[in-house]
């Protein structure tokens, strides 16, 4: 039961540092060339949207690549 929770723990760990480097990263792009001018509120929440699916993506690939990593040691 311990080990469940530690696990949902570094989940969420992994999910928020995930989302903050792709936050960080989408920074970078430019996305206020794309969007019509005056719409500087819609770029920013589709800025944070991308970001935060991005970061799921992103988070959920390292932790399935953890949960299979683990799952070796019953192979031997």
């Amino acid at each position: 039961m311990v080990q469940i929770g530690i696990h949902a723990v570094i989940s969420i760990i992994i999910y928020l540092v995930c989302i903050a480097f792709s936050f960080q990263a989408m920074k970078a792009i430019q996305v206020e060339k794309v969007i019509r001018k005056g719409r500087t509120f819609e770029a920013q929440v589709f800025l944070i949207f991308a970001a935060i699916g991005l970061g799921y993506l992103v988070a959920s690939f390292f932790i399935s690549f953890i949960d299979a990593s683990l799952q070796l040691s019953n192979f031997f």
